[in-house]
């Protein structure tokens, strides 16, 4: 490969964004992820208090929730 093909992949590495893209495509394809995943987390704190909202960041409000749905016991 010559460089001028290389240095967007090298450059793509370093951030988050474009690995979470093909996760959620990956995941939405599969059926393991809603199709907009983001009204899907809204609606569940704002109207179902199942998650609350940290700055940018959701988290669930019930630890045994969390691991249930995490597969632990």
């Amino acid at each position: 490969m010559t460089g001028a093909a290389i240095a967007p992949l090298l450059g793509t590495a370093a951030v988050a964004w474009p690995h979470l893209v093909i996760a959620r495509i990956y995941l939405t394809l599969r059926c393991h992820l809603p199709r907009d995943l983001m009204t899907f987390l809204r609606d569940a704190h704002e109207h179902r208090g199942v998650l609350r909202q940290v700055g940018p960041v959701y988290q669930f409000r019930h630890l045994d929730l969390q691991r249930h749905l995490a597969g632990q016991r």
